[in-house]
């Protein structure tokens, strides 16, 4: 131990300044070179994909993936990276989809080159689709290659609240106004939603005058699962409730008061639903003639 400490202390010596220098250089430069999978700063591993990302695009009936990826991996640089689908048919399922993620602003990718792949695909073009009404949990896998070596992530996501939907309408295509005192109608609207009717927040229509304005200025205008005991109009001659008959059903009602003075045309009705979880359901619309 004495003897190598001795020499090593000899051949620094002997060296020409010059020579140790570049010896030094050398060093540091091979060093460098290395492939360092390892975060410089904390020596923890630095993951080729990170931060996947999944939205379920309701409206759409679409899905949206994204996720983080690395130009280069343990030496080798990125080619290309896929989604790989399962939907709710978890990792076991021996026939998913395969689809190409992007980093070049097209295909739902909103940023080009900023090293975030992504890709928004129809439900429609999945072979292994969501339908209307599920729920649970959706698994995916996200596949990058460098050089030879293909690297995974699996990961999984809930669905979350699921939008409300109207199932159907009843509203008349034509109103007659009464050649004295008034008429009343009334509407009812069917609504379901896969979290429960409970998770239903409002059920509200618009109704848009042959003039192109909007009654009641443009406000919803709500209808009721309550039973019918609200009371939308009262007098000495006539009490008129909400109409509808079973509270919390499901089936929303309203009546409309109308007399000879209201305005003929073509009105255009716009029905929506919103659920607690802020999910809007898609918008229904009915045409009525008022004569």
């Amino acid at each position: 131990m004495i003897v190598r400490l001795r020499r090593d202390i000899y051949i620094h010596c002997a060296m020409k300044p010059r020579h140790f220098l570049l010896l030094i250089f050398m060093a540091i430069f091979t060093a460098s070179c290395v492939n360092n999978p390892y975060d410089s700063e904390t020596s923890a591993p630095v993951e080729p994909i990170s931060n996947i990302g999944f939205t379920y695009l309701q409206h759409d009936s679409a899905i949206f993936v994204a996720a983080d990826l690395r130009a280069s991996y343990s030496g080798s640089g990125f080619t290309e990276a896929y989604m790989v689908w399962y939907a709710k048919s978890g990792f076991s399922l021996t026939s998913p989809d395969s689809v190409l993620l992007y980093d070049t602003g097209v295909q739902g990718d909103i940023l080009s080159e900023d090293g975030r792949y992504s890709r928004e695909v129809t439900l429609s073009s999945l072979n292994n689709s969501l339908s209307y009404g599920d729920t649970g949990t959706v698994y995916l896998k996200v596949m990058a290659t460098y050089g030879t070596k293909i690297i995974t992530e699996i990961d999984s996501f809930s669905l979350g609240n699921i939008m409300p939907k109207i199932d159907s309408l009843i509203v008349p295509d034509t109103l007659t106004l009464p050649v004295s005192d008034f008429a009343f109608d009334t509407l009812r609207v069917m609504v379901s939603d896969p979290d429960g009717l409970d998770d239903i927040k409002w059920v509200a229509y618009k109704s848009l005058k042959p003039d192109g304005t909007y009654a009641n200025n443009g406000n919803y205008i709500y209808l009721y699962d309550d039973g019918g005991e609200v009371i939308l109009y009262e007098s000495d001659l006539i009490t008129l409730t909400s109409g509808d008959a079973v509270k919390d059903d499901g089936t929303y009602a309203y009546v409309i008061f109308y007399d000879n003075s209201t305005p003929t045309g073509t009105y255009v009705w716009t029905f929506q639903a919103q659920d607690w979880g802020g999910n809007f359901s898609p918008i229904v619309s009915k045409t009525v003639v008022v004569q």
